[in-house]
C-alpha cells in the first residue's frame, strides 16, 4: 500500500480520558458525539476530496473514535504505526487543545522527520503561541479554508521548495515564528470538492472504520453535511464563526457561499451514499431571497428522499415555509433563540423576538416539517438565575401551544468554553465576562480538570461557575418534568434523565469536596471514575432526541456500493 502524503488526525478533547476521572457535565448532550467531542470536521472531508483531486494520497484516522470503540486501543502504539508525508491535526475548537498537542507528541517523538500542521480557527487564533512554545508544531494553516494552502505545503515539502510562497502558513524560520499573508480567502465556494464517497472508499483501502467514521453513533444515526457558506452576517457575541470574528482572526470581510445550483447537487450527491438526514450549514438566506429561491428551486428539480435539515438564524415567514415544504419530501428545522428574553437575546447579539421565533415555527410546523429544533443556552451576557428559570417555564407554554409533539426546546451550558476571538473573549470585561484562561496553557490546565465547573474558562456578571452548574441541572430536571407531564416522552425516559441529572449533581459535590480539601489525587479521583463515565452522557435529556434518521448505516450499504460502482 502505497505511503499516504498526508495522514489527518482528530484527537479526543483530553488524550488520556478512559484513565481520569472526569465530570464534563452535559457539555455535548445537544451535539451528534460524545464528551470526548470525537466528530471531526468537514474540514477533514473537504481538505482530502481536493487533495486527491490533485493525485495526493490522504487517510483520515478519528483517533478519538477509535478509543471510544475499544478500550485496546493504543493510540501512541498507532501513531508509531503510522508513515506519512506529513501528519494533519486538527485545532478547531479549544476543547480539542489538550488532546491536539498530545498527539502531535506522539506524532513528532515517534516521527521526528514527518512534519507536524494544525489548522482551525483555534489553531489560527492560537498560531504564534503553538509555534512558540509547542515543538512538536512544526506549521500552522491560518484561517477558514485551507484546501488550497495545504496543496501549496506538501508540493513545496515533496519538493524542497521555500515556505514563503505559502499563502495562509505560519512556521518557523530561523527558530522564531513567522507568518505569511493570510491571502487565500476565496470569496466563493463553488471550487471547493466534496467527495461523498471518499469515507467510503477509504473504509475499504485501510480496512478501518471506526478510524474513518465521523462519530460513534454514526452508523445507527448517519447524517451527511452540506456546506452553504464560509463567514456569517450576524454578529453572535459569544461565537467565533461571527462575522466580527472572521474579519479580526480570519482574514474574511463578507461570507463566501456555495453556489445555489452547486449546494442542491451536493444533497442530491449525498444521497446516492448514505440513507439519513443531510444537514445544511448556514442559513440559505444570508445571501438574499434570490440565492434561497435558486437553491430550493434546484433542490425541488433534484427530488432528492432523503430529510434536509435547514437552518434559521432569524425569523421566517409562511411563503418561505411553504417554499422549503415544496422543495423536499422530508424537511427539520433549528433555530437558536438561546433565551426566551428578547433583551438578554438582543445582548448576545441576536435582535430578534420570541414572538418571531414561535411565528416561525407555526410557519414550518403548518407547512409539515418533521420537526422543529429550539436551542437555549445558559451562561449569556445579562442572564440571570431567574431568566434561565423563565426560559425554562416559557416551554411549557410552547408545548401547550404546539401539541402535536414535532417542537423539540432543548436547554444546555455553554460550554466548556467561551470561544477565543469571539467578541465576549475579547472585550470580557465591556460585555460581562470574567476569564479563567487565555493563553493555550491556560486552556489545557482547564481542560484536565476532575468536572466541567473548573473546566469553564468563565463566569459572567450574572451568573458564577457554580450558578451556571446549578442552573444547567435546575433547567435540565425542569424540562425533564415538563416534557413527562405533557406525555411528550415516556415515564420511563424521564425517570433515565432525572437519575443521571441528580446523580451528576451529587458527583460534582463528591469531587467538590476532594478537590476543597487540596490537591485531588489520583487514588481519590480513581474512585469516582466509573460512576462519573456513566454520567457523562444524555445528562439533561436523551441524546436519542436528537436523532433525526429512522435509519442505521446498514440500511445505506446497497446505495453506497451502487454510487461506487456508478462512478468508477
Amino acid at each position: 500500500m502505497a505511503r499516504p502524503d498526508l495522514v489527518l488526525l482528530h484527537p479526543p478533547s483530553v488524550i488520556d480520558f478512559r484513565e481520569k476521572a472526569l465530570l464534563p457535565g452535559p457539555v455535548s448532550d445537544l451535539i451528534p458525539s460524545t464528551p470526548v467531542f470525537e466528530m471531526y470536521p468537514i474540514g477533514f472531508t473537504t481538505i482530502a476530496s481536493h487533495l486527491e483531486s490533485k493525485g495526493f494520497e490522504v487517510r483520515i484516522v478519528n483517533i478519538a473514535n477509535k478509543m471510544l470503540m475499544s478500550k485496546r486501543f493504543d493510540p501512541e502504539r498507532f501513531v508509531k504505526s503510522l508513515d506519512a508525508g506529513m501528519f494533519g491535526i486538527d485545532l478547531h475548537w479549544m476543547p480539542h487543545v489538550q488532546g491536539a498537542l498530545e498527539l502531535a507528541r506522539m506524532a513528532k517523538a515517534h516521527h521526528p522527520d514527518i512534519p507536524v500542521v494544525l489548522g482551525g480557527f483555534s489553531a489560527s487564533y492560537y498560531h504564534s503561541e503553538l509555534l512558540s512554545k509547542y515543538p512538536q508544531v512544526d506549521f500552522v494553516l491560518r484561517g477558514d479554508s485551507t484546501e488550497v494552502p495545504m496543496e501549496g505545503l506538501l508540493e513545496a515539502a515533496e519538493k524542497g521548495k521555500g515556505l514563503e510562497g505559502v499563502p495562509n502558513l505560519s512556521w518557523r524560520s530561523h527558530g522564531a515564528p513567522k507568518a505569511n499573508p493570510l491571502s487565500h480567502v476565496p470569496d466563493t465556494l463553488d471550487d471547493i470538492v466534496i467527495d461523498y464517497g471518499l469515507m467510503v472508499r477509504k473504509v475499504l483501502r485501510y480496512r478501518d472504520l471506526s478510524g474513518n467514521m465521523p462519530y460513534r453513533n454514526w452508523k445507527a444515526n448517519p447524517m451527511s453535511i452540506a456546506v452553504a457558506v464560509r463567514g456569517c452576517t450576524h454578529n453572535c457575541s459569544n461565537c467565533a464563526g461571527s462575522c466580527d470574528s472572521f474579519a479580526r482572526n480570519f482574514g474574511r470581510k463578507k461570507p463566501a457561499y456555495r453556489s445555489p445550483e452547486l449546494l442542491a447537487e451536493d444533497i442530491s450527491r449525498a444521497e446516492e451514499y448514505i440513507k439519513g438526514a443531510t444537514f445544511v450549514v448556514g442559513d440559505v438566506r444570508q445571501a438574499g431571497k434570490a440565492y434561497a429561491d435558486r437553491f430550493l428551486k434546484e433542490l425541488k428539480s433534484r427530488k432528492v428522499g432523503n430529510e434536509v435539515v435547514i437552518e434559521l438564524f432569524t425569523p421566517a415567514g409562511k411563503d418561505f415555509a411553504q417554499q422549503v415544504a415544496g422543495s423536499v419530501d422530508r424537511f427539520s428545522v433549528q433555530m437558536s433563540p438561546e433565551t426566551h428574553d428578547d433583551d438578554v437575546r438582543k445582548a448576545q447579539g441576536k435582535p430578534y423576538t420570541t414572538a418571531g421565533m414561535e411565528k416561525s415555527a407555526e410557519a414550518f410546523l403548518d407547512a409539515g416539517c418533521n420537526r422543529f429544533d429550539l436551542f437555549y443556552m445558559i451562561g449569556l451576557p445579562t442572564q440571570t438565575k431567574e431568566s434561565v428559570e423563565g426560559t425554562v417555564k416559557y416551554t411549557r407554554a410552547l408545548y401547550e401551544r404546539f401539541k402535536d409533539g414535532r417542537l423539540f426546546p432543548f436547554i444546555s451550558p455553554l460550554a466548556p468554553f467561551l470561544d477565543p476571538g469571539g467578541n465576549s473573549f475579547e472585550h470580557a470585561d465591556a460585555l460581562g465576562y470574567r476569564l479563567f484562561a487565555s493563553t493555550v496553557e491556560d486552556h489545557i490546565r482547564l481542560a484536565t480538570m476532575p468536572t466541567w465547573k473548573y473546566v469553564l474558562n468563565y463566569e459572567t456578571r450574572w451568573l458564577s461557575r457554580d450558578a451556571i452548574v446549578d442552573a444547567t441541572y435546575s433547567a435540565g430536571l425542569g424540562l425533564n418534568a415538563i416534557k413527562r407531564d405533557m406525555g411528550l416522552i415516556s415515564e420511563e425516559a424521564a425517570e433515565r434523565v432525572e437519575r443521571r441529572t441528580i446523580g451528576a449533581r451529587e458527583m460534582m459535590k463528591r469531587i467538590d469536596g476532594v478537590v476543597a480539601h487540596g490537591k485531588a489525587t489520583d487514588k481519590d479521583l480513581d474512585e469516582l471514575r466509573e460512576v462519573a463515565s456513566r454520567l457523562s452522557e444524555s445528562t439533561v435529556c436523551e441524546k436519542e432526541e436528537l436523532d433525526w434518521s429512522e435509519d442505521s448505516i446498514y440500511a445505506s450499504i446497497p446505495r453506497m456500493v451502487g454510487a461506487l460502482l456508478r462512478r468508477k
